[in-house]
């Protein structure tokens, strides 16, 4: 995402461009049920990025923000992690909303922030998560590995 950001500043200043950046939960957060270190930090580090770069390209009129997605429905979470033996697939029950998400619903929050109705939205890391992240550390989570 760097090498593509600094390739296209020029253009996102000329247009006064928007950048959206695609982090995770794992940015924010770290888990006791899937060893996820090099995904964790590389999304940290897409957040972080997003905030410097709102920051620098803000007086040019860029706006610069990231999605955080949670456990999301797609064809290859359904291989993996939301296949019936998986300690996550038993996740949704206990995500404030009571279910995983769909890539619908984290394109919406895409659209929404690529939009001009975001126009005085910058630096933002937008989680689309169903509340999961706000329970994360609740001293009542259930051990999903059981």
């Amino acid at each position: 995402m760097f090498l593509v950001t600094r390739q296209a500043w020029p253009q996102l200043t000329a247009s006064r461009g928007v950048i959206l950046n695609v982090g995770s939960v794992a940015g924010i957060s770290g888990s006791m049920t899937v060893g996820r270190v090099a995904h964790s930090a590389s999304k940290g580090g897409v957040i972080a990025a997003t905030r410097q770069l709102a920051a620098e390209g803000g007086r040019a009129g860029i706006r610069a923000n990231a999605i955080s997605p949670g456990l999301i429905a797609t064809e290859g979470t359904a291989e993996s992690l939301l296949r019936p033996d998986h300690p996550m697939s038993r996740i949704g029950a206990h995500i404030p909303l009571g279910r995983v998400g769909t890539a619908e619903e984290v394109v919406n929050v895409a659209v929404f922030l690529a939009s001009d109705a975001a126009a005085y939205v910058t630096g933002a890391n937008i989680v689309v998560d169903g509340g999961w992240s706000a329970v994360l550390n609740s001293p009542t989570l259930p051990n999903l590995e059981a």
